[in-house]
């Protein structure tokens, strides 16, 4: 399950509980770890071949983020979003991602125009059955953004805004026109 990635594997090499969040966020993200699942501590620090100790700080990150609620005696469990969440989370990242991609925009250079146009095209060819496009569209758009305060806040309402998808509520949030966002964003 979680244990398929070598510890830091990615560009610089990272903490045991950089790792171990990075690896169960995208677990989350990706659905491999559903809504209300419980994780217990101890089982998952065997599979992923650490001690606890960085498993249970990795896990008290993701509890200040949202994706996961910690639980008494060793456990957390995947976080549940209600619909009202959803929509809060929406109006929010409606407030937030123009300023944050405003600031990306004016920062931007050739690279950065190239890195859009790559995510918009894979967005383009695959918009529905593969949500870490969507995200990655996102993530990419406000990358160039200055403002390290208002790139985390966008970054975690995305990560929330992944999550609502993975639990596929029964009506979508009022507020959610992603081809008509994703149109309007592009056009900046």
């Amino acid at each position: 399950m979680l244990s398929s990635e070598k510890i830091g594997s990615g560009k610089q090499p990272l903490t045991l509980t950089e790792w171990a969040e990075q690896r169960i966020r995208s677990s989350i993200m990706e659905g491999e770890l559903r809504p209300s699942e419980t994780l217990v501590i101890s089982n998952l620090a065997e599979q992923m071949g650490i001690s606890a100790t960085p498993l249970r700080e990795a896990l008290r990150k993701l509890a200040a983020e949202g994706l996961v609620d910690l639980q008494s005696h060793g456990s957390a469990r995947v976080s549940e979003v209600s619909l009202q969440e959803a929509n809060e989370i929406y109006e929010l990242r409606l407030i937030l991602e123009p300023i944050a991609l405003e600031r990306s925009v004016t920062a931007g250079d050739e690279d950065y125009r190239e890195r859009v146009s790559a995510a918009w095209r894979m967005l383009e060819t695959e918009p529905i059955a593969a949500p870490h496009l969507h995200t990655s569209f996102h993530r990419t758009l406000l990358s160039n953004c200055d403002s390290k305060w208002l790139l985390r806040l966008a970054t975690s309402l995305s990560d929330r805004s992944a999550l609502i998808v993975q639990v596929g509520l029964p009506e979508r949030p009022t507020n959610y026109r992603t081809a008509e966002v994703h149109h309007t964003l592009m056009e900046r």
